[in-house]
């Protein structure tokens, strides 16, 4: 996405999602018009995608437009590309896409709801695709200098190919429940344990307890299939309370942060107001087109003021020089 149109291109998305008859991942499931071309349909739900709106995209609806010639009973064409690969875990069941130079990894629901988890351009890995994800790297403004940095859920590997790219001096580790998910990412992705990159398969929840390295930054961004474990976006239950909060603070250097992803959800305020019990400081920047949220959460006993906040991002917009603003994203900060 350009960093100049974020907002028209949501409202175009929007508006074109309303004419196909898509709804975003607020709703409980898109509706397609069945009347209408797989073209238009495709259109808006690229439209979506590219406007950062991500999480639990249905594509159920969609599969009555057209149906796949000679395909096994249940598969139709997809506007994500070629069904490459269609797996079940332990924890998930997990679709991969390609089309063209874009690979999309996907978690289906037990609806048949395909929830949109990774999309990289294999051709350009480090361009980030989702919203979220560029606002996760906030964590820049509160810590402009990462040595080491935790990934808490390592999906396709975004995240990873972003900081091999523009800090390719920061330590990396990123840990992956789902064994299936890191072999994934290792043959399709390209994300392995290489160089300054480690990847550690186990329960995020348990390596946290046991670790003894000190990061500059924790990213959150686990998800599972949502079940009695988690909430209804697929976060762990466990991994959202108060006693955990302050567990991971002492996994950090001193003024350090942690970055979540906030997909919407019925308790999101509550889970918020959890953070702000359990945090010195929270930060919330809610989404451009989407009802979701990233948060800062720092150690750090003062709290970060607008003006200061909006200087150092522009000089890391000088410094990175990433098809998206830091600037733009600060100017978002919830007051």
């Amino acid at each position: 996405m350009s960093r100049s149109t974020p907002r028209r291109a949501g409202r175009r998305a929007r508006a074109q999602a309303k004419a196909a008859g898509v709804s975003g991942p607020g709703d409980a499931q898109a509706v397609v018009n069945p009347g209408l071309t797989a073209r238009r349909v495709r259109a808006a739900l690229y439209g979506l995608v590219g406007a950062g709106v991500l999480a639990a995209v249905v594509l159920t609806a969609l599969l009555a437009v057209t149906k796949l010639s000679g395909a096994p009973q249940g598969y139709f064409p997809s506007p994500l590309g070629v069904l490459e690969l269609d797996v079940r875990s332990e924890y998930s069941h997990i679709r991969l896409y390609r089309k063209d130079q874009v690979r999309t990894l996907v978690f289906v629901r037990d609806s048949g709801e395909e929830a949109l988890e990774t999309q990289v351009d294999l051709a350009n890995p480090h361009q980030l695709r989702f919203t979220y994800l560029e606002h996760l790297f906030l964590s820049y403004v509160f810590r402009p200098e990462q040595q080491r940095v935790l990934i808490v859920g390592l999906g396709g590997g975004s995240m990873v190919h972003f900081l091999k790219h523009y800090d390719p001096g920061v330590q990396v580790d990123a840990v992956e429940i789902d064994p299936v998910v890191v072999r994934i990412a290792d043959q399709y992705f390209g994300v392995r344990s290489e160089g300054n990159v480690r990847v550690i398969t186990a329960d995020a929840f348990e390596f946290l307890a046991n670790t003894t390295d000190p990061y500059d930054v924790i990213y959150m961004d686990a998800f599972l299939k949502p079940s009695a474990d988690t909430d209804s976006t697929g976060v762990p239950l466990r991994l959202k309370t108060i006693r955990f909060y302050q567990d991971v603070q002492k996994k950090l250097k001193p003024g350090g942060v942690v970055a979540f992803n906030m997909n919407p959800h019925a308790r999101m305020r509550e889970d918020i107001e959890t953070m702000r019990a359990a945090f010195a400081q929270v930060y919330v920047f809610p989404l451009p087109g989407y009802q979701g949220s990233v948060v800062i959460a720092s150690t750090a006993p003062e709290r970060q003021r607008l003006p200061a906040l909006l200087a150092r991002a522009a000089q890391l917009d000088r410094r990175f020089k990433t098809s998206f603003s830091f600037r733009t994203m600060v100017q978002r900060l919830a007051r």
